[in-house]
């Protein structure tokens, strides 16, 4: 009776760490994917009012400023989603013919 009383615990501590690493894996992807959408949201705000700013000819620069985004009325403060901070006024967007990219200044 003891050895089935045994098994059946082994059986269920194994069932119940199997279960709890399924559940722990999930919820760390779904966390990850969640972080990386944040970040491509914010960015690519960034960049439109950059393109908007090059597209009125405000802007003729390579390297736009966060900065200068802000002043200029393109844009308005964004705040990194992991760190939960105001991204640097130094961060700048290249521009690169037609492709834009936003680059992170940390201070």
């Amino acid at each position: 009776m003891e050895k089935i009383l045994n098994n059946r615990n082994s059986i269920l501590f194994t069932i119940t760490i199997i279960l709890l690493l399924l559940v722990g894996l999930t919820v760390y992807k779904v966390y990850e994917k969640h972080m990386t959408r944040s970040f491509l949201v914010v960015e690519k705000r960034i960049i439109e009012a950059a393109k908007s700013c090059v597209w009125d000819g405000v802007c003729n620069e390579k390297e736009i400023l966060l900065g200068k985004l802000i002043t200029s009325g393109y844009a308005k403060e964004e705040v990194n989603p992991k760190t939960k901070m105001y991204y640097s006024h130094n961060s700048y967007v290249l521009v690169n013919e037609n492709q834009y990219t936003f680059f992170e200044v940390n201070e």
